[in-house]
C-alpha cells in the first residue's frame, strides 16, 4: 500500500512538472530586440553584395544573427509591415518585416530616407533570372536610434 502511494504520488509530479512546463512553453514571448546589442554592423547595400558574390560565407558569418542594417528605404509596404532598404538603382534589397510593437512607426517613413534598422537575419533570396533582384530577409526588426 505504502509503495503503491509513492508511485502515484511520482506519477502525479511529474505530470504536474510537464504541464507547468507546457504552460511555460505556451505562453511564451519572442524577445523584442529594441535593447539587444547587435552583433554585426552594416550598410545595406554590402550586405547585399556580400551575400550576392558568396552565399555560403555570408549565411556562415550572418545567419541566425542580429544585424544593425543601415541604408536608403526603397519601399514601405505598409500592409506587410515591411521596409526595403538599398539602391534604388538596383533591384536587389534588405527586406525587414518590422516587428508588431514597432509597426506603428512605418507610416512616417518617406522613400530615400537614410535609416538604421536592427533585425534578425533569416535568409537570403537568390535571384537566378538576373531580372528581379536578390533579397536579404530580416524579421523582428525594429528602427534603431
Amino acid at each position: 500500500m505504502n509503495k503503491k502511494r509513492t508511485i502515484i504520488g511520482g506519477i502525479v509530479v511529474v505530470i504536474a512538472l510537464a504541464g507547468g512546463y507546457g504552460w511555460y512553453q505556451f505562453n511564451r514571448t519572442v524577445q523584442g530586440l529594441a535593447d539587444v546589442r547587435a552583433d554585426f554592423s552594416v550598410n545595406a547595400t554590402d550586405l547585399i553584395k556580400e551575400f550576392v558574390s558568396s552565399e555560403d560565407a555570408a549565411n556562415k558569418k550572418y545567419m541566425n544573427k542580429i544585424l544593425s542594417v543601415k541604408g536608403m528605404v526603397k519601399n514601405v509596404e505598409s500592409a506587410q509591415s515591411t521596409i526595403v532598404l538599398g539602391d534604388t538603382s538596383d533591384m536587389s534589397g534588405v527586406r525587414c518585416v518590422i516587428d508588431s510593437t514597432a509597426n506603428s512607426t512605418i507610416g512616417s517613413l518617406q522613400k530615400g530616407a537614410v535609416i538604421t534598422i536592427k533585425g534578425a537575419i533569416t535568409g537570403f533570396n537568390k535571384d537566378e533570372t538576373g531580372l528581379l533582384g536578390s533579397d536579404v530577409q530580416l524579421n523582428r526588426c525594429v528602427i534603431a536610434n
